[in-house]
């Protein structure tokens, strides 16, 4: 980046001390901020009277307003305008107000008309706090005076300044009565151009001056004239010189009412620094609106009030460095308007209307940022502007909008709300001020003839050109000379009617200015008694010729702003002396004409991020600029549209910034829309649609500080002093602000010389960088003796100051102490940013619609906070400032006060009374409900600092009474005393515990959300996308159109490579959000302990997606299941879904137990709903019958004899006659079909002959007969069966060898050991040959044009049907081996691993989107939940059930012609798109059938899930029934058994259906909990499914209901005083509701009361307790013993209870636990295992190896019984 000085910029200022003296010549040069903001009053406002208390209707006209300023601390209080100033009040008396001599008039003036230094009040230090309560009077008045009506003079005239000017350009002056009419005689007021003075040939002197550009109501339409021009104001008082603040309205008399402002202070700063130095106060004070008497709401129908606070002047540009604005009139504008709809809107009760607030520091610092760096923010120098309305929606608080508070928006202010007017003092500091051009044109001319003659010339450098005439200068358009003695006046224009010459304007040139400032006068003082003489400097440069947009209030340079976030970007330059010629890092707001003349408009393009601008950017001034936003919210004026809006009555252009309103749309009759008149994000709306209030207040722009590092350096040495601190930094603590220990300042932080043309100063003379005071000690080898610097880096010893940063919470919405955490959420739905320009006459401002930075930076997103309602909000805001030393504040930003909220009634509706008044709210701080911030904290020693934001709640209020709004915006930002940080969000959403509904069709649900009382938007907009009648019989799927949630307990159907989806959408009657859906079962369990969709699913949120994956911020909420199941995940899922309306994370749901959400265990409370599904995922197979078929004829032409081919098919044959399997063939033209090759399934009755006579019919067999059109025919034994799965295969090779497969390629019996033999079929033969080749059937096709080839898969015709279904079909152009065909019959195929594969069917392609009941969302089938018996018919919303009406969106399950196939496309999975198709009525038997249906094959991967009994004995032969899905008919099926000892036993599995098969137990040569397996196929056992079966000894099984073991007369053999029992237990019980007895002794004592000693299980852990009579005792309890499936280990466990006279002590699983002795003794008694005794839990689960003991055993004994020993 290249680096120099820009020449020509701003002139070089002296700095004098003497100057700082000057403020009492210096109008109001104290006032740093200032906003106003107004509310409605309530009862509590006792100040306002009981008079307007009393009266409704003078309440409802009444408000009160808010009034904040700073102002400079020791400026010179009681000196000017009135000021008064007093301490607090003490008790028993009111303390006397006080000034310097302010006023003339007034008996409250302590001096009248004496200026008095020794009543000045500077406010000097004392203590910190001491002047907190101190009041100060801001008064009404002009100059030392009231406004007020003065007079007559001699020519009988009076001077009435009682109103203010409506113009900023009307001076008040009557004009002067000429041609000698009398006074009184009125002059027309006409709108003057204050750039020329004149309208036409008429120029100053003789009219009121009013600015064309800015049309104003003016104050009459004539004015009488006077007959002294005495210069002073006789019927307004003007802008330039009135002070105080104006209601707008008037009294009877037309008079405006104002009134004194009494300012009491709330802060003190006695730090005299540039940014320091103030006191900080607020007012209070009332109205009632009115209208000549008569209370009214607003100005007229489209007019709000508009108040305002004027006074005189801003700072000053030579002493206090105010670069724009310097020394003008500030003015605080807001409207008012009262006509909101206030008293009654259906059950809601009263609703009123607050202006926006807004907060700000009175000096904001923002550093040169250049465009090679970044703020904060990531843009250019940035700040954000702080505001909110804390108007509560009263709508949110039945949850019809997202946010409770409404949405501010936020404009630079326009000319006329930044006060207007400037003093163009000439020069700075140089009474009068020259509030118009045609003063401060002629006072520039004084200067340039004192100041800018060459030495000893005369002092006029004016010339006209070619005259010599002094005195006179050149005309501005090179017309001809005016003729020497002309009168002119510098600076204006002007035109001798008489003599015909035109407009001319005359200035000097500069030229002899060139050396730099020049003295032009000098400032007169009177400091302690001696008169002191200060000259005052004058450059041309500094002194331009008028121009509005310099010499009126203006805004700063290059400033823009987004309204919708209040973002400000600045481009500032780099530094204060260089230019910037750096390509950009980020987009930047600006536009500048691109050179495209074409364009009508101007042509403009974005400064967008690797551009570089021309010409190089040169940098803005250092020090002070004013900036003023007009903030605005929504009105809520019904008159805005119910009422016809005449422009050409009421006019059409703004008076606030000189542009056209946005006027009524067309053909709506004159009437706005309601729409356009909430549209508050557009600038030139009427004023009626929108309250503004105003925000002033100062920045100041210097080089970013930098200070020594701490860890090079000590830092004990004071450094360069900034604007801010005296060479330290890091020292400053109070109750707002923390440090860490000081920094030495070694750069930048503001800028003390001013000459940048002097040559030869460093960046330390001017104050950038001065590192070498960091040198202090050996270890920075600073050399103190030669004063030598040894050359170090910088960077590592003067750092530069870098911005506050928040400490992220680790996980979004996970408190762990630190900042909540912003979420991309709530954005726009533009895609570009919208800015207001600075300047309103730029290209710009007719454009605001651009590109601009990127929409991340502007709104970083809300930071979700999840509460209760009735509980308490509380969280930390932690911030880190990286830098070595910190100074750290952490500022709120609208945060609300319990006056704005509403008392709520018992059925959740607004009462219209505040939850607090304002008095305890603000005043009194007794509000409970108001958000608070704790002080500031510092974490440890580190960086880091928090304060804590706390939001109490009446926690004893039912949850739908709390007055918290649900749902409110609060911001919070960063300031380490020098750069802001990014302004940070947070979303806090308070739900309450209502029911949740899953938004579905059932009719009761719509009856609740569309109801004409309760309609609910949200709903509604989701049920219009329907486009049927949840109800009407034209609706045969609920999913059809609409997204709704599929019902509770529907199934759904999905083969392998389709696609399953549906959507879970849910809601509140409430609608407050936000709502969270998660899995809560089924999933897939993740590495932090959540559940997630099985592997290959996705489950998002829509809409409104907030990239965490994890929470989604709306109501209703809705997330998309999506599922494509590969090959190997066939099974049964049951997936559970929970809406969840608290919000809770997914790692805080305890979703082991869904319907138990606490511990102890409660029901499911009604915030959250489950939903279950079950999901099979299930393999397809063709069912053909009575003559149908499948043609894959397009795979044919690919089989040739080049490699030769091979067929393989999985069959399922049901019928008993001969069959037709595969039928290879082709047409001729006009001729039959032509066999090729034909598979048939034939049958055999086989015989048992003896001597040649049948001694035995064995039944029908079948065989396997493949045959050609020469009729050669080989076949298989007849050895098989129908109604089981077969498996073919056929190989012809190229030379003719032909072999066939049936089952498989083995030759061997299926197993020795197994009764049942089978005998495999493999056949060999050839195939004729013909010239050493064998013909197969793709080289028929392909050398006979003409013909057309068939594959029929099934059927060949009427005669030849196939009954039976179809599995897998592969077809190959290669021979396989014997090997491969092997190792493929049981596995699915991958295509892009197989060689030669031309055709792949697996006939997965059926689904009910073929049929009525499709599912558009997806290849899948979905059945009818099977509600429960008690299901209410009319839909009960609470149990959430399928509706049971006529209109039924799917079948209960699966049917076997649902799916048809006729007509249908099968998909070719090879790649190859060799798609077959389904044959229909026209070429296959009308009466025939063909179907895709649900089924396992041989290759299907079973799912076991259960079985029954999971335990059995070690002996073995147990059979056990184990269910799931896919279990296929197969000779094939067999079950795997694990071993202890790691062998593998497998067993030959009976199949009873495709959910049950059964295998017999086959025993254990020792306990081992063996992993069960099936496979369909024989080999291939899917791991993926296994289920563990116990194989134990014989177990006593206690039923859930109750079942007992008595040993009588225990006590006989053992007694309760030398005693010990144990037994292996597995609970199966996880409930805690009650103890279950497990072991017990139980009898009769000594004196005949019942004695009980029993060890009993909790759910979690063994207890003991004992009983006499009706007490009972809990002696002691175990560590945790889990039960089955709650922890590690298998759940079985080992209890032994032993004791005697003085020990007790319980030994489980070895662990021994030390119990109270028992001190029961029974006589009798008998023991029990479990029990059946009414009034005590029956013990749930196993218990094995009991034995009892008549003696006391040790750890070590229990220990050997344990292993059985």
């Amino acid at each position: 980046m290249e680096m120099r000085v820009a020449a020509g910029r701003w002139t070089p200022l002296l700095l004098l001390a003497t100057l700082l003296l000057a403020s009492n010549l210096v109008s109001g040069s104290h006032f740093r901020y200032g906003t106003m903001s107004w509310r409605p009053i309530d009862a509590t406002d006792t100040e306002v009277g009981q008079t307007i208390l009393a009266d409704p209707i003078l309440v409802r006209h009444t408000v009160a307003f808010e009034f904040k300023a700073a102002y400079r601390r020791d400026y010179e209080w009681g000196k000017f305008f009135r000021e008064q100033y007093r301490p607090p009040n003490v008790a028993g008396g009111t303390q006397v107000w006080k000034d310097g001599g302010s006023c003339y008039t007034e008996d409250s003036c302590s001096v009248l008309g004496i200026s008095n230094p020794s009543n000045y009040m500077l406010f000097p230090f004392i203590a910190q706090g001491f002047y907190v309560g101190w009041e100060i009077k801001l008064a009404v008045g002009r100059s030392y005076f009231e406004l007020n009506v003065t007079g007559p003079n001699a020519n009988d005239e009076l001077s009435d300044t009682r109103r203010p000017c409506v113009s900023p350009f009307d001076t008040g002056d009557k004009p002067l009565c000429r041609g000698g009419v009398p006074s009184g005689t009125q002059y027309p007021t006409t709108q003057i151009d204050p750039t020329t003075n004149c309208v036409g040939s008429i120029c100053a002197g003789s009219l009121v001056p009013y600015e064309i550009t800015y049309p104003d109501f003016v104050s009459a339409l004539t004015v009488p004239c006077e007959q002294v021009d005495d210069a002073e104001p006789d019927y307004c008082s003007p802008w330039s010189q009135t002070y105080g603040f104006f209601f707008g309205d008037s009294d009877t008399t037309g008079i405006p009412l104002s009134t004194d402002v009494v300012l009491e202070i709330t802060e003190m700063n006695y730090e005299v620094t540039n940014v320091g130095n103030y006191l900080l106060g607020t007012a209070s004070f009332y109205h009632t609106y009115q209208e000549a008497g008569v209370p009214k709401k607003k100005k007229d129908d489209f007019t709000p009030w508009t108040a305002y606070f004027t006074g005189g002047n801003r700072l000053t540009y030579s002493t206090d460095r105010l670069i724009n604005n310097h020394q003008g009139r500030f003015r605080l504008e807001l409207t008012v308007n009262l006509n909101y709809p206030g008293e009654v809107i259906g059950k809601q009760g009263y609703v009123p209307n607050n202006s926006p607030v807004m907060t700000a520091l009175p000096v904001l610092p923002v550093p040169y940022t250049g465009r090679s760096e970044i703020s904060a923010n990531g843009m250019l120098a940035t700040f954000q502007v702080a505001g909110f309305d804390p108007d509560i929606d009263i709508k949110a608080y039945q949850g019809s909008k997202l946010e409770s508070n409404e949405k501010v928006y936020y404009y630079l202010g326009s000319p006329r709300k930044m006060g207007m007017l400037l003093a163009n003092q000439v020069p700075d500091m140089k009474y009068p001020s020259r509030w118009n051009r045609e003063d401060y044109e002629a006072a520039r001319k004084e200067c340039y003839q004192r100041s800018c003659a060459p030495t000893g010339a005369d002092a006029a450098p004016f010339v006209l050109v070619g005259t010599g005439t002094p005195g006179k200068g050149a005309t501005r358009d090179g017309s001809n000379a005016i003729p020497a003695g002309t009168n002119l006046t510098l600076g204006n224009n002007f035109t001798d009617l008489a003599n015909g010459f035109p407009l001319f304007t005359y200035e000097g040139t500069c030229s002899e200015c060139a050396n730099g400032d020049r003295t032009c006068t000098s400032l007169r003082l009177l400091v302690d008694g001696f008169t002191t003489e200060t000259p005052l400097n004058f450059t041309c440069e500094r002194y331009k010729p008028w121009d509005n947009k310099l010499n009126l209030a203006h805004q700063p340079e290059r400033l823009y702003l987004d309204r919708y976030s209040g973002v400000v970007q600045w481009e500032t330059g780099i530094n204060p002396r260089d230019v910037d010629n750096a390509t950009y890092l980020t987009d930047f707001w600006n536009h500048r004409d691109s050179g495209d003349v074409s364009n009508t408009k101007y042509a403009k393009r974005l400064a967008a991020k690797g551009t570089q601008p021309s010409p190089e950017q040169e940098p803005l001034q250092p020090g002070f600029y004013n900036v003023v936003f007009d903030v605005r919210s929504y009105s809520h004026d019904p008159d805005c549209h119910l009422k016809v809006y005449d422009a050409a009555t009421l006019g059409s252009i703004s008076p606030h910034t000189g542009k056209a309103f946005t006027l009524p749309a067309p053909g709506n009759g004159g009437l706005y829309t309601e729409a356009q008149c909430k549209a508050v994000d557009d600038e030139n709306m009427i004023d009626i649609a929108y309250v503004s209030v105003p925000l002033d207040f100062l920045l100041f722009l210097y080089p970013p500080a930098s200070w020594c590092s701490k860890s090079k350096c000590r830092n004990t040495q004071a450094g360069i002093t900034t604007f801010r601190d005296e060479g330290f930094y890091g020292t400053q603590n109070d109750v707002n602000v923390l440090s860490t220990g000081s920094c030495t300042i070694c750069g930048g932080g503001e800028w003390n010389l001013y000459d940048v043309s002097a040559a030869g100063l460093t960046d330390k003379q001017l104050n950038l960088t001065d590192y070498t005071v960091c040198l202090q000690d050996d270890d920075c080898k600073y050399d103190f003796d030669t004063v030598a610097i040894t050359p170090a880096i910088e960077a590592d010893i003067c750092k530069r100051n870098t911005p506050p940063k928040w400490v992220d919470q680790a996980s979004a919405g996970n408190d762990d102490g630190n900042t909540p955490t912003p979420r991309l959420a709530d954005r726009p739905t533009w895609s570009t940013l919208r800015v207001v320009p600075s300047d309103p006459t730029s290209a710009l401002a007719s454009d605001p619609f651009i590109d601009g930075v990127p929409i991340e930076n502007v709104y970083p997103g809300l930071a979700l906070f999840l509460g209760q309602r009735s509980s308490e909000v509380r969280f930390n805001l932690t911030a880190v400032d990286e830098d070595d030393c910190v100074e750290m504040q952490i500022l709120p930003i609208g945060l609300f006060m319990g006056y704005t909220m509403y008392t709520m009634t018992e059925d959740g509706l607004t009462k219209g009374t505040q939850a607090c008044t304002y008095k305890d709210a603000t005043k009194d701080r007794n509000c409970i409900y108001n958000m608070k911030l704790e002080l500031i904290r510092r974490i440890g020693t580190t960086n880091q600092f928090y304060r804590t934001f706390i939001w109490k709640a009446n926690d004893t209020l039912p949850q739908i009474q709390d007055p918290r709004p649900p749902n409110v915006i609060v911001c919070f930002i960063p300031f380490d005393n020098y750069q802001i940080g990014v302004r940070r969000c947070v979303n806090i959403i308070l739900s309450k515990d209502q029911a949740l509904f899953w938004v579905d069709a059932r009719p009761k649900l719509r009856e609740l959300f569309l109801s004409e009382n309760e309609r609910n938007d949200a709903f509604e907009e989701i049920v219009s996308k329907c486009g049927l009648s949840v109800t009407g019989p034209n609706l045969k799927h609920y999913e059809n159109p609409c997204e709704y949630t599929p019902a509770d307990l529907t199934t759904f159907y999905i083969s392998p490579g389709q696609t399953l989806e549906f959507y879970m959408t849910a809601m509140q009657d409430s609608g407050n959000p936000p709502i969270g859906i998660y899995i809560s079962e089924g999933g897939t369990m993740r590495a932090n302990g959540t559940v997630g969709p099985p592997e290959g699913a996705t489950f998002e949120y829509l809409e409104y997606d907030d990239k965490s994956g994890k929470t989604h911020l709306r109501d209703p909420a809705k997330r998309r299941f999506t599922w494509t199941p590969k090959e190997g995940q066939q099974c049964k899922y049951v997936l559970c879904f929970i809406g969840n309306n608290t919000r809770e994370l997914e790692e805080s749901i305890e979703f082991t137990s869904t319907f138990f959400w606490t511990r102890p265990f409660v029901p499911i409370p009604a915030l959250l709903d489950e939903r279950c599904y079950t999901i099979v995922v299930a393999d397809q197979q063709l069912d053909m019958q009575a003559g149908s078929f499948v043609d894959a004829a397009a795979a044919l032409p690919s089989l040739t004899s080049d490699c030769g081919m091979t067929f393989s098919m999985w069959f399922y044959p049901e019928g008993t006659t001969t069959m037709s399997l595969a039928t290879f063939g082709y047409t001729k033209p006009g001729e039959t079909d032509n066999i090729v090759y034909m598979l048939e399934w034939d049958p055999v009755t086989a015989v048992v002959f003896h001597d040649g006579i049948t001694v035995q019919d064995l039944g029908q067999y079948y065989r396997l007969k493949f045959s050609t059109g020469q009729s050669y025919i080989i076949q298989t034994d007849a050895e098989f069966c129908v109604n089981e799965w077969h498996f073919l295969t056929f190989t012809i090779a190229p030379n003719g060898n032909f072999v066939l497969y049936l089952d498989g390629v083995e030759t061997t019996h299926y197993s020795d050991d197994d009764r049942d033999f089978h005998v495999v079929a493999v056949e060999t033969g050839s195939m004729p040959v013909v010239d050493g080749k064998v013909e197969i059937i793709g080289d028929i096709l392909n050398n006979n044009p003409g013909y057309t080839g068939f594959l029929r898969i099934g059927s060949f015709d009427a005669v030849q049907t196939f009954n039976g279904m179809i599995g897998d079909v592969r077809i190959y152009s290669r021979v396989l081996t014997a090997e491969e065909i092997g190792a493929k019959q049981f596995v699915p195929l991958t295509a892009t691993s197989e060689v030669g594969l031309e055709a792949y069917y697996k006939f997965n392609d059926g689904s009910q989107a073929d049929n009525t009941l499709g599912n558009p969302q997806g290849n899948f089938n979905k059945y009818r939940a099977q509600p429960p018996a008690s299901a209410d018919p009319d839909c009960n919303l609470a149990g959430d059930t399928f509706c049971n009406n006529d209109v039924r969106d799917a079948p209960e399950g699966p049917f076997g012609s649902e799916m048809k196939a006729k007509g249908q496309s099968v998909t070719d999975l090879s790649g190859n798109n060799n798609h077959a198709i389904g044959c229909d009525d026209a070429n296959c038997r009308k009466e025939s059938t063909m179907y895709f249906v649900f089924g396992p094959s041989p290759i299907t991967p079973p799912c076991p899930q259960e079985t029954s009994p999971d335990v059995v004995h070690v002996d073995g032969g147990t059979p056990i029934a184990i269910s799931g899905i896919g279990f296929a008919r197969s000779q094939w099926l067999k079950c795997s058994f694990s071993m202890s000892d790691g062998s593998i036993k497998v067993i030959k599995a009976v199949h009873s259906d495709n959910s049950t098969i059964i295998c017999a137990n086959p025993g254990s040569p020792d306990l081992t909990v063996s992993a069960l397996e099936v496979t369909n196929g024989g080999v291939n056992f899917f791991t993926n499914f296994q289920i563990p079966i116990y194989m134990m000894e014989r177990v006593v099984s206690f039923p859930e209901t109750g079942g007992k073991v008595t040993i009588k007369d225990a006590c006989d053999m053992i007694g309760t005083n030398l005693f010990s029992m144990g037994a292996w237990v597995y609970p199966l019980s996880q409930s805690s509701s009650a103890l279950e007895d497990v072991i017990s002794l139980i009898g009769m004592t000594s004196n005949d009361q019942t004695g009980l000693l029993s060890v009993r299980y909790d759910g979690v852990r063994f207890v003991v307790h004992e009983k006499i009579g009706n007490t009972e005792t809990a002696l002691g309890e175990s560590p945790d013993a889990p039960a089955h499936n709650m922890g590690e280990g298998s759940g079985w466990h080992y209890v032994m209870l032993s004791g005697n006279t003085d020990r007790l002590v319980l030994y489980m699983d070895g662990e021994s636990t030390e119990l109270t002795a028992t001190s029961i003794s029974l006589s009798t008694c008998d023991l029990e295992l479990g029990t059946t005794t009414t009034g005590r839990k029956a013990f749930f689960g196993y218990v094995e190896e009991m034995s009892a003991f008549s003696g006391f055993l040790n750890a070590c004994d229990s220990y050997q019984i344990m292993w059985g020993n």
